[in-house]
């Protein structure tokens, strides 16, 4: 999919340009898109993420995709492969492109701090503790669903992007959002830095979760009693 780049519209203002522009399309949207406002999000995710992990983050290269249709991941913002991807339609709400960039850019941050050895589930609930995602609003949703818990444990892995599966998809990331918030108020901040910190060394995350003071078991069970729930063996299909 051809892409227009945000980072090269931000080059006078960081200094360098994290993305070589291809094809663009039609001259006034990406006129729109030279808004100083946009510079002005990226800056401002980036300092807010920067003192919260205490520590500066590489910007990485963003990239605008070219259309708003569905194509792979149907969601306002991705980040894989080291690049930020956004709809063009996300460009144009600023509360929501401040709430994406935060989402992606948190995601580039812990991908950097643990250099990949991360749990999706702590990946996807550290990009919501950190985008201002409704955590009551989450945990009540998951309460009034009423479905089996996936264990933590399950959830380590990339989760399924099959239509069939996007309900389990959706539930999914609702569990991050809980349990990251839940082991955040146990914790703390410099509990869940110092675990992020752990993972960049190379350990695995139940080893680096008990170096914190919890089991991955105690984990489980205490965060399922929150939410009334029990786990269950919910069938997830890993992704291709």
């Amino acid at each position: 999919m051809k892409a227009v780049g945000v980072s090269i519209l931000l080059t006078g203002l960081l200094g360098v340009s994290a993305l070589k522009a291809s094809e663009t399309r039609d001259p006034v949207e990406v006129e729109a898109a030279r808004s100083p406002d946009h510079d002005r999000e990226v800056k401002e995710a980036i300092a807010y993420l920067e003192g919260w992990f205490g520590r500066p983050i590489a910007l990485p290269p963003i990239e605008v995709l070219d259309t708003d249709q569905p194509s792979g991941v149907d969601a306002p913002g991705h980040f894989e492969g080291g690049v930020v991807r956004l709809r063009p339609n996300t460009l144009r709400r600023a509360p929501e492109l401040r709430r994406v960039l935060r989402h992606e850019l948190a995601h580039a941050a812990v991908d950097q701090r643990t250099k990949g050895n991360c749990p999706v589930w702590v990946q996807e609930g550290l990009a919501q503790f950190l985008d201002g995602t409704n955590v009551v609003g989450v945990e009540s949703a998951l309460r009034r669903d009423r479905l089996p818990l996936v264990p933590l444990l399950r959830l380590e892995g990339p989760f399924a992007f099959t239509l069939g599966a996007a309900r389990t998809r959706e539930q999914a990331y609702r569990q991050s959002a809980s349990a990251v918030s839940f082991l955040a108020s146990r914790i703390g901040r410099p509990g869940l830095l110092f675990i992020v910190d752990r993972l960049g060394e190379g350990r695995p995350f139940d080893r680096a979760l008990l170096e914190a003071g919890l089991s991955y078991a105690e984990l489980q069970q205490a965060w399922s009693a929150t939410l009334g729930a029990s786990s269950s063996p919910l069938p997830l299909e890993p992704k291709d």
